[in-house]
Parts: C-alpha cells; structure tokens; sequence
C-alpha cells in the first residue's frame, strides 16, 4: 500500500516538473501565476481555520434552533431493534 503512495506522490512530482520545464509561458509568468495559486489555496485554508468552532449543541441541531423530527419512523409505530432499516 505505501510503495503505491511512494510511486504515485513520486509520479506526481516528476509530472509537476516537467510540466513546469515545458510549460507553454515564459518561466517568470509561470512562477508568478504558480504563486498567486498557491496564496489563494493558503487564504482559502486559513479562512476556514478561522471560522469559529461549532459547539456540540449546534452540531447535534445542524445549525437549527431546535432538533428537526426524525424521518422515516412515525410515532405510532413501535421501534424493533432486531428489524433492519430500510436506508
């Protein structure tokens, strides 16, 4: 399994430099436009660090003032813990 990952990253690495040796731009525009990738991948990563941390209570509403009804059961129907579920 980890000689796949070895040979895949290591392809990957080969493919990135000769794409960047023969790529169709002078090598100055292509550094440049790798650099503004690369910044915006970093602001998009350091954005979602950011964002505030959701509380247990909120993840178990999904963001709802209150917890929203469960599907597929009615209340009249008693639950049989040995049936399967149907999803």
């Amino acid at each position: 399994m980890f000689a796949l990952l070895r040979v895949a990253l290591r392809s990957f690495a080969i493919g990135v430099a000769v794409g960047t040796l023969f790529a169709p731009r002078p090598g100055a525009e292509t550094r440049r436009m790798l650099a503004q990738r690369c910044n915006a991948a970093i602001d998009s990563i350091l954005e979602l660090a950011a964002m505030p941390p959701v509380g247990p209570a909120r993840a178990s509403t999904n963001g709802h003032s209150e917890r929203p009804a469960r599907r597929g059961r009615t209340a009249s129907a008693p639950h049989d813990p040995n049936a399967r579920s149907s999803s």
